[in-house]
């Protein structure tokens, strides 16, 4: 469906590398959203962590970390022939993710904090892909793919549109349109429950955060964990300098669903600044991505297809 192998390998073997790289870091104290829920004991949180853990085969066919660092290295070079703009705040223009992966595995290493339910629901999905089923959600029926995802999903770069009292998010996945309220505190009443949710943002010192609710209950959060109508997710963008002179985007995003996770979590990731992408024959280093010519595929009750 994308247009240039070229470029979905260079960000394909972008996402590995980095993502080994963030694994063994520490895990960062989940703030913003702070406090865990006064319901959680430490003695449940243990016995959680034992009952729930989630098993997903390691892919095996991946270059060593040190040989995917050298390349991530080397393409980094050509990604800014223009910098971005010097205002911490000013987030325009395309950022591409450099250490994407659509799991909930948080920084520390370990697996998101699942319910018994949920983690049964998760593993038997992983198990499904293992075994060679199509799983399918909304995102695999063409319809918006829903928050986290959009931002977690590696290869199709973003870009930031500022307007008056909003700033827009254009996702090349599916064109999906994120509009971010900043001159909302909260969702207006009578908002009702989409596929993207409301989002709301406001400033913390250079720090963009992102306060999002109302989501319906037909997408997933990565490619196979469910959630319930109470989700709320909370993104906190900052833009970086590296050691080398490079512009990243730390998002750091925190999830609270009491019905399929025992705690607030949080995961992290990584977006680097791609104005060479504007120099392209795409849409501004947005490239078209029509889902629909691939939408005969229907799930069964469970969300499985079995590939024809």
């Amino acid at each position: 469906m994308k247009g240039s192998m070229k470029r979905l390998l260079t960000l394909g073997v972008c996402g590995a590398g980095l993502a080994l790289t963030n694994a063994a870091a520490a895990q960062q104290e989940v703030s913003g959203a702070t406090a865990e829920r006064s319901s959680t004991s430490l003695s449940f949180e243990q016995q959680q962590a034992i009952n729930n853990k989630i098993i997903r085969v390691a892919p095996v066919d991946l270059p060593p970390p040190k040989q995917m660092a050298a390349a991530l290295a080397t393409q980094r070079k050509h990604w800014e022939p223009t910098p971005p703009p010097a205002d911490p705040r000013d987030l325009t223009g395309v950022w591409a993710m450099i250490n994407g992966h659509i799991d909930l595995v948080q920084d520390d290493g370990n697996q998101a904090p699942f319910t018994a339910a949920e983690a049964q629901a998760t593993q038997a999905l992983i198990k499904a892909e293992d075994a060679g089923h199509v799983v399918t959600d909304a995102s695999s029926q063409c319809f918006p793919h829903g928050v986290p995802r959009l931002t977690i999903t590696p290869g199709y770069p973003i870009r930031f549109v500022y307007l008056p009292g909003t700033i827009l998010m254009l996702h090349e996945v599916a064109h999906n349109v994120r509009i971010i309220h900043m001159d909302q505190t909260e969702a207006p009443e009578g908002t009702p429950r989409t596929f993207l949710g409301y989002s709301v943002g406001h400033w913390e010192g250079n720090t963009l955060v992102v306060a999002t609710s109302h989501f319906n209950e037909r997408t997933r959060i990565d490619s196979v964990t469910s959630h319930g109508p109470s989700l709320k997710v909370i993104e906190r963008f900052t833009k970086e300098k590296t050691v080398e002179g490079y512009t990243d985007l730390a998002v750091r995003i925190i999830i609270d669903d009491p019905d399929h996770f025992y705690k607030l979590f949080s995961i992290s990731r990584k977006l680097g600044f791609r104005s060479d992408l504007d120099r392209t024959v795409w849409s501004e280093g947005i490239m078209e991505y029509s889902c629909e010519e691939n939408n005969r595929n229907v799930p069964d009750v469970e969300g499985i297809v079995t590939a024809k």
